[in-house]
C-alpha cells in the first residue's frame, strides 16, 4: 500500500502529467525573456498560472510569463483600478477542455451592492499564441460572478487588430449576464486576440460582481498537402494511359 506521502506525490504527478498532455507535451514554463518580468508572479493554488496587480503601473505593457504556449499583455484600463487591490489572473485549467486558458479580472473589493462600491470601467488586453502551428478556435466571453446581479451591464468585444477596430465577435451589451456558450472563431485563424471588457456596476446593484472572466481554446493549423513526387506523377500517368487503352480495346472488340 502507498503511504499518505506517496499518495500525495502520486496525485501531484498525475496532475502535472495531465497539464503536460494538455499543453502538447510541454508543462507550465516561462522562457528567459518573460520569466524575469517583475509585475507578474505565480498564482498560488489551483489552477496554475500567474497574477498581476492592476493598481501597479508596471503591470501594463509588460508581457506575462508564457503559460503553455501563450502570454497576455494588459494594454490599458480605467483609472478606478488605482484605488483598489484588483488583480488579473492568467491561468490554465485542465478541467476546462474546450477553453482551458483563463484570463480573470478579480475585483477586490467586489463591485456593487449597498455595502460595496459602485464602479464603471474597462480593461483592454491581448493574448498571443507563440506556437506557429496553432491558432485560436474557441472563446468564451462572460461574467463568472457567483452572485446573480441586477442593474449592471457588461460589454465584451473581441478584435483582431491593436487599434480595436476590426471586430471578431461583437457581443454587444450583456445585462445581468451569465457565462455564454463557447463561440467558434476558428475561421479567422488568429494567433493574437485583442479583448475589450467594459463594465458598469451602480451602487444600487442587487448583489455584487466579484470577477469577470474570458476563456480561450486553440487548435492546430491543418497541414498543406505537398506536390506529388515526379515518380508518383509518372506512375499515375502510366496507369491512366493503360486504363484508356483497355477501354479502347474493349470498344473495338
Amino acid at each position: 500500500m502507498l503511504d499518505t506521502n506517496s499518495k500525495g506525490r502520486s496525485i501531484a504527478f498525475s496532475k502535472a502529467l495531465l497539464t503536460a498532455v494538455l499543453l502538447g507535451g510541454s508543462a507550465l514554463y516561462a522562457d528567459s525573456a518573460h520569466a524575469s518580468i517583475p509585475p507578474w508572479y505565480s498564482n498560488e493554488g489551483s489552477p496554475v498560472g500567474y497574477k498581476c496587480n492592476l493598481f501597479d503601473p508596471s503591470c501594463f505593457n509588460n508581457d506575462s510569463p508564457i503559460l503553455g504556449d501563450k502570454f497576455v499583455t494588459i494594454l490599458e484600463r480605467s483609472a478606478t483600478f488605482n484605488d483598489n487591490l484588483d488583480v488579473v489572473e492568467f491561468t490554465i485549467n485542465p478541467e476546462d477542455v474546450s477553453t482551458p486558458w483563463h484570463l480573470t479580472l478579480d475585483f477586490n473589493p467586489n463591485r456593487g451592492g449597498a455595502a460595496n462600491i459602485s464602479d464603471s470601467g474597462f480593461m483592454k488586453y491581448k493574448i498571443t499564441i507563440t506556437d506557429p502551428k496553432k491558432y485560436f478556435d474557441q472563446v468564451k466571453l462572460g461574467n463568472t460572478s457567483t452572485v446573480t446581479n441586477n442593474n449592471y451591464s457588461i460589454v465584451k468585444n473581441l478584435y483582431s487588430d491593436p487599434d480595436f477596430k476590426v471586430p471578431v465577435i461583437p457581443l454587444g451589451t450583456l445585462f445581468n449576464p451569465t457565462s455564454p456558450k463557447v463561440v467558434s472563431i476558428a475561421g479567422a485563424r488568429l494567433q493574437t486576440l485583442y479583448v475589450w471588457d467594459i463594465y458598469d456596476v451602480p451602487l444600487a446593484a442587487d448583489g455584487v460582481v466579484d470577477n469577470l472572466q474570458n476563456t480561450f481554446g486553440q487548435t492546430e493549423i491543418p497541414p498543406v498537402p505537398g506536390p506529388l513526387p515526379l515518380v508518383g506523377i509518372g506512375a499515375a500517368f502510366g496507369l491512366s494511359r493503360r486504363i484508356r487503352s483497355r477501354i479502347k480495346g474493349a470498344r473495338l472488340a
